[in-house]
């Protein structure tokens, strides 16, 4: 068994080139796992998926202006001001001077999240598959011109079950899934989705543009969650500028979510609900200064084929908010 074949951030790495994949592409990578199964194939559903692009296909959708005259004054009706609206116009209000030479805007993120194997490949040949989830600590600076380094550490894994963790612990996929190891790597903007298209900062325009974004990548969940999915991307990419995250959090407010007041530290929560493997959640959080500072897509009913319970986190990040600093160190 190399490497290559086995979890599904390697099989992205070389389906799309970026060292670093991005929630929608963990979500790609696991797609394809579960297209595989379903089809029947050859039993590693990993090295099934290796080399395939996997594509949205989303329904065609256009967006409609609507505007309301006042009759009696023949003014423009002024769009109510939501909540989400209201943090738009706070992301957009951030000021941001450029990074002097030598100097780097700093972002941590905690992330988990679930890989799914073979249960030969550990063993339990009577099992179909076994997940685990591994936690990582992102640490990624990015330079004045647009240079991001990036070094992922990789924790202990955890189990849902003591006979899988048994088996994980002499199978030796430790050291093909790098546990204990830090991977360094160097990449450009222009190698995140930021580097796909020019985003505009108008937010009609923007939803238009993220529309025809999924439309096209194809897609098996709803054009909604799709959305959702490339909001939480963009708000994620280094260099995203004020503009464009008060933009991006405006164009959430124009989707079919669900939006809640945080009960710690203030801020929104803006969720959608849709059928995956199960039926999933994914939870996006803000703080008050308008930060995504938590990412995460809770399966919301037992997946019995991995042996994974209702409510597990197949990925959550938590992420800090930037800070610049003058090296390659960790503050």
């Amino acid at each position: 068994m190399s490497a290559e074949a086995h979890s599904v951030d390697i099989v992205l790495r070389d389906v799309a080139g970026d060292p670093s994949p991005s929630a929608s592409d963990v979500l790609a990578g696991r797609r394809l796992l579960v297209s595989a199964i379903a089809a029947e194939r050859a039993p590693d559903a990993r090295r099934r998926a290796h080399g395939i692009r996997w594509r949205w296909v989303a329904a065609a959708s256009s967006v409609v202006a609507l505007v309301a005259a006042v009759a009696v004054t023949g003014l423009l009706r002024p769009r109510p001001v939501t909540a989400l609206g209201e943090l738009a116009q706070v992301a957009e209000r951030v000021e941001r001077a450029p990074l002097a030479a030598g100097t780097y805007d700093y972002v941590r993120a905690t992330e988990s999240r679930l890989l799914v194997v073979a249960g030969s490949e550990i063993g339990l040949a009577d099992r179909a598959y076994v997940a685990y989830a591994v936690p990582l600590v992102r640490d990624r600076w990015v330079s004045g011109d647009g240079v991001i380094h990036e070094e992922v550490t990789h924790g202990q894994p955890v189990f849902f079950d003591s006979v899988v963790e048994a088996a994980y612990a002499t199978s030796g996929l430790a050291v093909v899934d790098r546990i204990g190891a830090t991977d360094v790597a160097e990449f450009t903007r222009e190698a995140t989705v930021l580097g796909v298209r020019e985003w505009p900062t108008s937010r009609d325009e923007l939803v238009v543009a993220m529309r025809a974004y999924v439309s096209g990548r194809g897609s098996d969940v709803a054009e909604v969650a799709a959305l959702v999915d490339l909001a939480a991307d963009l708000l994620r990419a280094s260099g995203a500028t004020p503009k464009l995250r008060g933009a991006v959090i405006a164009a959430l407010d124009t989707l079919d979510v669900d939006v809640a007041t945080r009960r710690e530290g203030g801020g929104l929560a803006v969720a959608v609900e849709f059928e995956d493997v199960v039926r999933a959640r994914r939870v996006l959080e803000f703080d008050a200064s308008a930060n995504l500072v938590r990412d995460r897509l809770m399966w919301l009913e037992d997946a019995p084929l991995y042996g994974v319970p209702a409510g597990t986190a197949f990925f959550d990040t938590q992420l800090s908010p930037s800070r610049v600093v003058e090296s390659h160190t960790r503050p």
